[in-house]
């Protein structure tokens, strides 16, 4: 692809200018952020060797970094645009962007890793040939460093020619204030960009780094099918290969948010089940939901409301702690129709937020899901494993939530919660005395079998309608990097840039035949 020239922008050309008015006339209609101006604006400008989608995504992290000058510190915004920055490299960018991208799953977790090692071999086997275990083991991502250094100087030097161009242009001029002063804030914001990239972009290196040599440490067991090529034909027997899978960040996620789901998705159903089926414990994949954060297919959605590790907390680990829950009337917004309970699965853990925001942001408690007006608080016993020994629950950090009936609304998440087992009795009295404080607006408390509840009117009148609707932006629900595997009798051609993978792995895998 050939970078346009600065004239692809001037008013004076009639098909450019009546494009960028369709672009701009979206902006008055609200159906684009400023965000997705510009990446239909300076898309053309990036030069780039086949892969669209990452220089959209790439624009997108970007503008992302260029607004929010406290994200500019945060190796972990650098590391994922530092990935798609390996697109702009030319012959090899575009694979080590892929490579990167999965390598973004490695964890603490040996087993997870080893199966995050088996699709990036199988992402390898698909885009080239030769040995790919022995490619990975040689790959070092920090000689890249210079190269790196540079693209992100080049990139943004478009970006702010792109901007300044809509600035000049009279359709730029027509923009409200507001727009125009969006513009000027990211042209200023890719600006202060460029010369942070010499710190940041080797931090960022040695984080990908990182998480590629615990890959590389690993041991791969290859996986070898025998392909059905038809009667009378050479059978190939071949290495698993597998498609990468992305979605645009524009529909997807911006990558880098600080309490992202698990992964709640039905093809993990297997290692969830392992890890997190225990007896007496409540059960976090008795049933699934749609969710915004992974699209269209339902997933085991007591999973996905947690973020990063989930640990089971027997009856006598939960004595002595506090537990809160919020709960209400229905209002405009949560139209459930009786409003919501005072007893339930999902349980604040300890500290009982002081405000609305703070419910709101850290428990994610979206507001199509709850008006508040009440609040309960459970103060357990320290010997609750002799009174109630099956309140066992699983506890962990809450995970942002995204709006479905409210699709504006997001809540970053952060909080601690707990699903806990509640004894009937107990969940039945709350339940009764906070039907009774919602209709009375008066606190009330009551001791069962030690554990002392307190039901109160929290008193926030910034409660709905208020938090979670200044997104972040390019922040919206976020899909996982994964693969799809090629079947046993799966044959596509790898004609497709096949000579330039093949310039990095040369030495070839064995067949019995030469697939079609």
């Amino acid at each position: 692809m050939s970078m346009p020239g600065v004239a692809w922008f001037k008013e004076t050309s009639l098909e450019t200018g009546q494009w960028i008015w369709g672009t701009l006339q979206g902006a008055f209609n609200e159906k684009q952020t400023i965000g997705q101006i510009l990446v239909d604006a300076a898309i053309g400008m990036v030069p780039l060797v086949g892969d669209v989608t990452a220089v959209r995504d790439l624009i997108a992290v970007s503008i992302g970094l260029a607004k929010e000058p406290k994200k500019r510190e945060s190796v972990t915004e650098w590391l994922f645009l530092v990935i798609l920055l390996f697109a702009l490299i030319p012959v090899i960018g575009g694979v080590i962007k892929g490579v990167g991208r999965l390598a973004l799953r490695v964890t603490t977790k040996a087993a997870e890793n080893v199966e995050t090692l088996g699709d990036v071999i199988k992402f390898l086997n698909r885009v080239g040939e030769g040995d790919a275990v022995k490619w990975l083991n040689k790959l070092n991502v920090v000689e890249y460093q210079a190269q790196l250094i540079g693209k992100m100087s080049d990139f943004c030097h478009t970006m702010i020619t792109a901007i300044n161009q809509i600035l000049k242009a009279r359709v730029g001029r027509m923009l409200p204030e507001r727009w125009q002063a969006d513009l000027i804030r990211v042209r200023d914001g890719f600006a202060a960009l460029q010369p942070l990239a010499s710190k940041m972009i080797p931090q960022a290196l040695k984080e990908l780094d990182a998480k590629l040599r615990v890959l590389q440490a690993l041991v791969y067991k290859g996986e070898i099918h025998t392909v059905a090529t038809g009667a009378g034909r050479t059978q190939v027997r071949r290495e698993a290969e597998a498609y990468l899978i992305e979605r645009p960040l524009r529909d997807a996620p911006k990558q880098g948010t600080r309490y992202p789901s698990l992964h709640a998705e039905k093809q993990h159903e297997t290692i969830l089940r392992r890890k997190y089926s225990k007896k007496g414990y409540p059960d976090l994949l008795g049933y699934k939901e749609k969710s915004p954060a992974f699209g269209k297919e339902k997933i085991f959605i007591n999973i996905a409301s947690f973020s990063s590790e989930i640990t089971a907390k027997s009856a006598r680990e939960m004595a002595g702690s506090t537990i809160f829950r919020a709960f209400g009337n229905e209002t405009a917004l949560a139209t459930k129709p009786g409003g919501s309970w005072a007893a339930g699965g999902f349980w604040g853990y300890q500290k009982v937020p002081g405000n609305a925001e703070e419910w709101r942001q850290l428990s994610a408690v979206l507001d199509e899901w709850n008006g508040n007006g009440f609040l309960v608080v459970l103060h357990l016993p320290e010997d609750l494993a002799m009174r109630m020994p099956g309140t066992n629950a699983w506890h962990g950090k809450i995970a942002e939530q995204f709006g479905s009936d409210i699709p504006k609304q997001y809540l970053q998440g952060g909080g601690e919660q707990v699903i806990i087992n509640l004894d009937e009795m107990l969940k039945t009295e709350l339940n009764r005395i906070g039907e009774q404080v919602k209709a009375t607006g008066q606190p009330a408390s009551l001791e069962i079998n030690g554990v002392k509840a307190e039901f109160y009117p929290s008193g926030w009148k910034d409660v709905e309608g208020v938090h979670g609707y200044n997104k972040p932006e390019g922040i919206d629900p976020p899909y996982a990097t994964y693969t799809r595997e090629l079947h046993d009798d799966e044959l596509r051609s790898k004609v497709k840039e096949r000579t330039i993978i093949n310039a990095a792995r040369v030495e070839r895998q064995t067949t019995t035949g030469s697939e079609p």
